[in-house]
C-alpha cells in the first residue's frame, strides 16, 4: 500500500526468500523520519532517488508519491524486476522512473537531467548486509556511490538491513552514519558523505 498521491495503491510483490516486503505502518514511519529530516513530516522535496537492491520498487514508489521528481530503480532479480516494471506500468509513473535489470555493484546510472542523486535507498537481501569486508558486494557498492554514480554533496543513504546486524559506521566513500532506528526486526541506518571520513 502507498500513501502520498498514489494512496491506497497497492504494490505487485516477487516471491522468495530475498524480498522482505516492509509493512505499511514501517513504510509510514520511515518516511516520515525523511520528511522530517528533508522537507517536512509526510513529505519528500522534489530530489532524485537512486533505489538499489529495490525489489518491487516500494520504497522509491513511496518516495516519489511524497514528492520525489525521479527515481532510478535497479533490480538484478528477474522475478522481481518483472514486478517493479508491472508496478511502474500499473501507476503510470514511466515519465519519472527508470528500471535497470542489472547488479547493483556494477551499474552505471546518473538522473535523466544529468544532475546527480540526493536519497540512495540500499535494501539488499539481509545475507548481504553481513559482510562489508573490502571487496564484498555491499563495500562495492558504497564506494561507488559518489565516485561511478554521482550522487550530491548532501545526499544521504538508507540502508535497510537487519535489526541484529550492526553496521559498520564509516563506509568506503567517505560515507559516516548518522542515525540508526530500529522497528522489530528491522533496522535502518543513514549514512550522510563526511570530509573527516579517510576513503
Amino acid at each position: 500500500m502507498i500513501t502520498g498521491c498514489y494512496r491506497g495503491r497497492r504494490l505487485r510483490a516477487p516471491s522468495g526468500r530475498d524480498t522482505r516486503p516492509i509493512l505499511d505502518r514501517v513504510k509510514v514511519s520511515l518516511f516520515d523520519w525523511l520528511g522530517a529530516r528533508l522537507a517536512q513530516p509526510g513529505r519528500l522535496p522534489p530530489l532524485n532517488v537512486l533505489d538499489l537492491f529495490c525489489g518491487s520498487g516500494s520504497l522509491g514508489i513511496e518516495a516519489l508519491s511524497r514528492g520525489a521528481a525521479f527515481c532510478a530503480f535497479v533490480e538484478a532479480g528477474l522475478k522481481a524486476f518483472q514486478c517493479l516494471q508491472g508496478n511502474i506500468d500499473d501507476l503510470r509513473i514511466g515519465s519519472a522512473a527508470r528500471a535497470y535489470n542489472r547488479p547493483a555493484e556494477t551499474i552505471q546510472v546518473r538522473p535523466p537531467d544529468n544532475s546527480a542523486f540526493s536519497l540512495i535507498f540500499l535494501d539488499p537481501p539481509y545475507r548481504l548486509s553481513e559482510d562489508i569486508t573490502p571487496g564484498s558486494v555491499m563495500s562495492r557498492v558504497a564506494g561507488r556511490l559518489g565516485c561511478d554514480i554521482p550522487v550530491e554533496s548532501d545526499a544521504i543513504i538508507v540502508w535497510r538491513h537487519a535489526a541484529d546486524c550492526n553496521l559498520p559506521g564509516v563506509l568506503p566513500g567517505k560515507w559516516a552514519s548518522s542515525e540508526r532506528r530500529v522497528w522489530g526486526t528491522m533496522a535502518v541506518t543513514m549514512y550522510e558523505r563526511s570530509p573527516q571520513v579517510p576513503r
